[in-house]
């Protein structure tokens, strides 16, 4: 009982700020990339990548339609950002990433090793 309150605490406090804000612009980690096999290195690197990327297993939780997009390579590892959108409006969220996407550019793949 008490986490369906604290969810629905959420959605309405996050809908109240995307009623202002179209979509929200977010880093997909709070971390950069992780090195391949990262996430099975070990069970504290695994807890570690989870931790940083908490946002990204939030949100769906929630309701909140989001996505990442890619913005380029730094230090051979991936980078983008992530969006939030309002709640059934994913439309602006596939505008925003479109445009995103433009101006970033197309990039080498990334070498698996």
């Amino acid at each position: 009982m008490t986490g369906y309150a604290r969810r629905g605490t959420l959605i309405r406090q996050l809908g109240e700020i995307l009623e202002s804000y179209p979509l929200i612009v977010l880093p997909v980690s709070s971390e950069q990339a992780f090195e391949q096999d990262a996430d099975i290195a070990s069970v504290e690197s695994m807890r570690r990548l989870m931790a940083a990327q908490a946002s990204m297993m939030a949100i769906p939780v929630l309701g909140f339609p989001a996505m990442s997009v890619p913005t380029g390579v730094a230090n051979g590892l991936p980078t983008g950002v992530q969006l939030l959108g309002r709640r059934f409006d994913e439309e602006t969220l596939l505008e925003a990433a479109t445009v995103i996407e433009t101006r970033a550019g197309t990039f080498t793949p990334i070498d698996p090793r």
